[in-house]
């Protein structure tokens, strides 16, 4: 009988891009820099999160879109204060993906952790105002450095060469 191992999952996250929405302009970037390179100067950290796929278990569209929007609501209902955000497959990947989700400002590591829990997320990602770029694993609460690589957003933003 084959065994089945587990994929790598710091390798997973640090083989993606991830972008939000920062006072109107959108921040792209990967988590796989050799290091020198800090996230934006930010005034409180930011996390990124969905709902999308719980447990990395691949969903239909239509699942993951109902699932965002009760992540929104739910998000609103806390007072939370957010913008659009989305993971997604680094250029050139075959195939292509995109999950779509949001960034939520001013979370600790623990509250980003209950939120991520909460919503099904192996892990979520964290940037720092102190310049940290975190993959935040949930159920264990555990925080793994990572190094900031700015992207040009244009590379990533274009939803259209991303297959749902």
């Amino acid at each position: 009988m084959g065994s089945t191992q587990e994929p790598d999952w710091t390798a997973v996250y640090r083989a993606s891009a991830y972008a939000w929405l920062d006072r109107g302009r959108w921040r792209a970037f990967a988590l796989d820099g050799a290091g020198g390179a800090a996230p934006p100067p930010l005034p409180e950290s930011v996390t990124l999160i969905t709902a999308w796929n719980p447990g990395s278990e691949e969903r239909p569209l239509p699942w993951n879109e109902a699932a965002n929007a009760r992540l929104l609501r739910a998000l609103i209902r806390a007072g939370q204060r957010w913008a659009p955000a989305f993971g997604a497959s680094l250029p050139g990947t075959t195939p292509p993906w995109r999950e779509e989700g949001f960034a939520v400002l001013g979370l600790d590591r623990a509250e980003a952790c209950a939120w991520g829990r909460d919503w099904g997320q192996r892990a979520v990602v964290h940037l720092t105002p102190a310049g940290a770029a975190e993959l935040l694993f949930c159920a264990e609460e555990t925080a793994v450095a990572c190094h900031y690589r700015p992207l040009p957003a244009e590379e990533i933003l274009d939803p259209a060469a991303v297959s749902p």
